[in-house]
């Protein structure tokens, strides 16, 4: 059972907050929503775009202000059909992490921007279902795969082990989007591969092999996990409109051309029967 002391700061932050979320949500299921859960989920969306902006610019009073902003969005709404309780979780922690790394006496730069980043990517996955930030992360997440790879080869062992921990970075980044749009199963799916080939990359005892063969088994998750296919390509060069319109009107004369061609040579050949 979880002891609420003060050397959880954290646990206790969450667990007051989630009870705050839970009571507004019987007033506002009683009293009825003031807006549609869509409304909602786009209102803090855009509040957290902000709040990232401020931590961007350093800006720590505009910080605090918009913070208050998220929370009171967060604690007076309804996501009601969004996400399941999972996703509502991992949003109010998201929250709570960039509550406490504002309040530090010492601002930690690096900590403030990554819990301002994750707050931004979750927001916007509750908001945007069919392109969300978080997917921007495939290729990256990729790189740090192929990195693995690479290192593997070249038996870097220090540079396998950097490899995994960009990786872990970048995942634990998007963790709390990917909650709010996946099943739980697909997540704990995932958490377990990281954990997994964690250990590999720092036990002595891994074989090269069963190392290489995790990684690959690791690609096919990553690619599941943002929807993409076994066989597609991780760094496809962007389409360009104009020059792909062109080229179905090119293609299409083109083949315009070969029917009329073959009808003018048949046209021709019934003349020659007829002579």
């Amino acid at each position: 059972m979880l002891r609420i002391t003060r050397s959880h700061p954290i646990r206790w932050l969450m667990v007051s907050f989630m009870f705050m979320f839970i009571t507004n949500q019987d007033v506002i299921w009683s009293q009825g929503s003031s807006s549609a859960p869509t409304d909602q989920a786009a209102q803090l969306n855009i509040a957290a775009e902000r709040l990232y902006r401020d931590v961007v610019d350093g800006d720590l009073t505009e910080v605090r202000l918009a913070t208050e902003r998220v929370e009171q969005l967060f604690t007076s709404s309804s996501f009601e059909g969004l996400t399941e309780v999972e996703g509502i979780q991992a949003l109010a922690e998201c929250i709570v992490e960039v509550k406490v790394a504002t309040a530090q006496l010492s601002i930690q730069p690096e900590e403030w921007l990554k819990s301002a980043a994750k707050l931004r990517l979750a927001a916007d996955s509750l908001s945007n279902k069919e392109q969300p930030l978080w997917h921007q992360y495939y290729k990256v997440i990729r790189e740090d795969l192929s990195m693995m790879q690479n290192q593997l080869n070249e038996n870097n062992k220090q540079g396998l082990k950097k490899a995994y921990d960009s990786l872990q970075a970048h995942y634990e980044l998007i963790r709390p989007a990917v909650v709010i749009q996946k099943k739980p199963f697909e997540i704990n799916m995932m958490d377990s591969w990281i954990s997994f080939v964690g250990g590999m990359t720092t036990s002595t005892t891994s074989k090269v092999d069963s190392i290489r063969n995790t990684i690959v088994q690791g690609e096919e998750m990553v690619n599941t996990l943002f929807g993409k296919k076994r066989d597609e390509p991780a760094f496809s060069a962007q389409l360009d409109l104009h020059s792909y319109q062109n080229g179905i009107w090119i293609g299409g004369l083109f083949i315009l051309s070969t029917l009329i061609y073959v009808g003018y040579r048949k046209y021709q050949g019934e003349q020659k029967l007829w002579w």
